[in-house]
C-alpha cells in the first residue's frame, strides 16, 4: 500500500486529494489494478499525518502536518530544515497594489474586462509606473516581482499580455467612465486641456504623421494625444489622433459629450493660446462651455499696442487689470521675469542688426537700389526686427552710367519703448463677466494648466510613453491607454500624499522602496513555501521607517 496524491480544482481554488491505495492483479485479466483503501482528507489532522508518514508519503505532507508529527514525537530523531526560497521585489509594488484597490480602479477593471485580462492589466499598470519596459520583457522578467507571488505564481505568455492590451483598447471608454465615477467631481468645474505628442522608433506607423515634435525628434513620425484634467490634479480623459493633427481640430472630438463623460452640469474650458482661434471658441460656446484661454502672439501684441496707445495707465498698475475690447473681456497679467529677458534679447538682436546694416551700407555693391533695399529687409526679417527700423535708399550719383545708392537706416525708439513696456504683460480672454469670476480667479485658473504640463512630463519621463514601439493602430492606442491608467494611479497616490504634506515624486519613491525592501520566502524540504518575511538590514530598516512616516505601513504588514 502507498499514498496517492492528485491535484484538484474546486470553486476556482487548487487543492490536493490524497488517499491510501493498494495495487493488485485482476484474477480474470491478470492485469495490474489499483483500488482505494482509505480516503485521507476527511480524517483528523493527527491521524491523517501519521497515516501518510507511515506509508511513505512524506513528500505529500503539508507544513501543518509536519508540525503535528513533531508534537506527537514521531520526528524526535529527525531534524526538519528550512531554506530561503525566492526573493521578490518588494514594498513599492505592495503600496501601489493597495492604492489600486483603494482607488476603485481594481473594481473598474474587473467589471469591464475578462478575468485574465483584468489580472494582466493590474500587474501591467503597476509595472509601467515602476519599471517601464517592453511588453516582451514584462512577460519574461515578472517572476522577480511581488505581484507574481500575489497572483499565485501564474506565468503569462507574450500573447496573453497582448490580448489583454487589445481588450483594454476595446473597452477603454467604459473604463474611463468608471474611473471618473470614482472621483468626487461635484465641486470641480474646470476642464484643463492640452495636447502633446510622442515619437515612434520605427519608420512607419498607422497613426504616425509629420508635425512639430515636442521632443524635437523631427526625424521620426509622431502621434498626437490630448489630456483632460480637473483642478484636483486628476486625469479625466485622454484622446488620440494621427500625428500632426492641428490643436484646434481636436476640441469637438474630446468635449462633445462632456456633461456625461465628466459628470458635470457646468464647466469652464481652459486651454493655451494654440487653441484660442475664433472658430474653436465658437465650437466651445456651442457645446455650452465657458472658456479661459491665452491669445496667439500676433493677436496679443496688436491688442496690447492698441491699449497702450489708448489707455497707457493700464500698464502702470502692478495688480491684475481687465478691459473690454470688441465686446470681449481681456485680463491683463504681468510676467515676473519674462519681460526683462525679452528686453535683453531684443537689445542683442538690435545690436546685431545694426552691425549687419552697417556692413551693407559700406558695401561697394550699391548700383541697384532694389537689391540694396531687399538685402537690408532680409536682415530685419532674420532677426525679427522689421517693426523697429526705418529703411530708405538714397541716390548718391546722378550720372546715368554710374548710379550709386546709399542705405539709410535708423531705429524707431518710440516703438522700442512701447514694445519693451508691453513685453512685461500677457493677455487672457474669457466669456465670463466680472460677476461670475474675478480677474484674480481667471489668472489662477489659467495657471492650473501647469498641472497638465506636469502630467505630460510624468507620462514621458517616469512612465515612459515614448518611444512607441508599436505600429498597428490598436496597439499604439493600447500602449497610450496603459500609460494613462498608470498616470491616473500615480496622481491618485500623489494627491493622497499631498494631504499628508508629502511632495516627493511617486514613481521614483515607489521604485526605491521596491528595490530596497524585499520579500523573502521560507521553504520546507519539499520546496513548499511555509512563510514570507521582509528582508532585514540597514537599508531595509530605513525604508520601513519611511513607509510608516508616509502612512503606508498597512500595505506591507498585510503581507507578513
Amino acid at each position: 500500500m502507498y499514498i496517492q496524491c492528485s491535484t484538484v480544482k474546486r470553486k476556482g481554488k487548487t487543492g490536493r486529494n490524497r488517499k491510501l491505495v493498494e495495487s493488485y492483479r485482476d484474477p480474470k485479466t491478470k492485469q495490474p489494478r489499483v483500488r482505494t483503501v482509505q480516503r485521507i482528507e476527511t480524517l483528523p489532522i493527527a491521524e491523517r499525518a501519521k497515516l501518510i508518514y507511515e506509508f511513505g508519503g512524506k513528500t505529500h505532507l503539508t507544513p501543518e502536518e509536519w508540525i503535528v508529527l513533531n508534537d506527537l514525537g514521531l520526528l524526535a530523531q529527525q531534524q526538519v530544515s528550512y531554506d530561503v526560497g525566492d526573493i521578490y521585489r518588494g514594498a513599492g509594488s505592495a503600496v501601489a497594489f493597495e492604492h489600486l484597490k483603494e482607488s476603485g480602479m481594481f473594481k473598474v477593471l474587473d467589471k469591464n474586462l475578462s478575468r485574465s485580462g483584468s489580472d494582466v492589466l493590474k500587474e501591467l499598470i503597476i509595472h509601467q509606473l515602476l519599471y517601464p519596459k517592453s511588453k516582451r520583457k514584462f512577460a519574461s522578467q515578472r517572476q522577480s516581482s511581488l505581484l507574481y507571488l500575489l497572483g499565485g505564481k501564474r506565468k503569462y505568455k507574450e500573447d496573453t499580455v497582448y490580448l489583454a492590451l487589445d481588450e483594454l483598447a476595446c473597452n477603454i471608454e467604459e473604463i474611463k467612465k468608471g474611473l471618473t465615477q470614482q472621483l468626487d467631481t461635484a465641486n470641480h468645474n474646470l476642464l484643463l486641456y492640452d495636447l502633446s505628442n510622442s515619437y515612434f522608433t520605427g519608420t512607419k506607423a498607422e497613426l504616425g504623421g509629420r508635425g512639430d515634435s515636442k521632443e524635437k525628434r523631427h526625424d521620426r513620425y509622431i502621434v498626437t494625444y490630448g489630456l483632460v484634467m480637473n483642478e484636483a490634479n486628476m486625469p479625466l480623459d485622454i484622446q488620440i489622433w494621427k500625428g500632426g493633427t492641428a490643436d484646434a481640430k481636436t476640441v469637438l472630438d474630446t468635449f462633445t459629450e462632456w456633461k456625461k463623460s465628466y459628470r458635470a452640469k457646468r464647466a469652464i474650458w481652459i486651454a493655451d493660446r494654440s487653441m484660442s482661434g475664433e472658430t474653436t471658441l465658437e465650437e466651445i460656446r456651442q457645446l455650452e462651455l465657458n472658456y479661459i484661454t491665452g491669445l496667439p502672439g500676433n493677436t496679443q501684441q496688436a491688442v496690447l499696442l492698441l491699449q497702450q496707445e489708448k489707455r497707457p495707465e493700464l500698464f502702470d498698475q502692478a495688480d491684475i487689470a481687465s478691459f473690454i475690447h470688441e465686446d470681449k473681456r481681456y485680463v491683463l497679467c504681468r510676467h515676473q521675469s519674462k519681460g526683462y529677458r525679452a528686453e535683453y534679447q531684443g537689445a542683442r538682436r538690435r545690436r546685431k542688426v545694426y552691425e549687419e546694416l552697417k556692413k551693407i551700407r559700406q558695401s561697394p555693391q550699391n548700383k541697384d537700389d532694389k537689391k540694396l533695399y531687399h538685402r537690408a529687409m532680409r536682415v530685419l526679417e532674420k532677426h525679427e526686427q522689421t517693426a523697429f527700423w526705418d529703411i530708405t535708399v538714397e541716390q548718391l550719383s546722378t550720372e546715368e552710367n554710374e548710379k550709386r545708392y546709399k542705405l539709410i537706416f535708423h531705429l524707431n525708439r518710440n516703438i522700442v519703448i512701447a514694445h519693451n513696456k508691453i513685453g512685461h504683460y500677457y493677455l487672457l480672454q474669457t466669456d465670463l463677466d466680472t460677476e461670475q469670476i474675478t480677474d484674480k480667479q481667471v489668472v489662477e485658473n489659467y495657471k492650473s494648466l501647469m498641472t497638465v504640463e506636469k502630467s505630460f512630463r510624468d507620462i514621458k519621463s517616469q512612465i515612459e510613453v515614448r518611444p512607441i514601439r508599436h505600429w498597428k493602430e490598436q496597439r499604439i492606442k493600447a500602449h497610450i491607454y496603459l500609460c494613462y491608467l498608470s498616470l491616473w494611479l500615480s496622481k491618485y497616490i500623489e494627491n493622497k500624499w499631498k494631504q499628508r504634506n508629502i511632495t516627493t515624486q511617486v514613481g521614483l519613491t515607489l521604485e526605491q522602496w521596491d528595490q530596497q525592501l524585499l520579500l523573502c520566502e521560507k521553504i520546507d524540504p519539499q520546496g513548499n513555501m511555509t512563510e514570507a518575511k521582509w528582508n532585514k538590514g540597514k537599508n531595509a530598516k530605513t525604508v520601513k521607517q519611511q513607509i510608516e512616516s508616509y502612512g503606508e505601513a498597512m500595505a506591507i504588514k498585510q503581507l507578513m
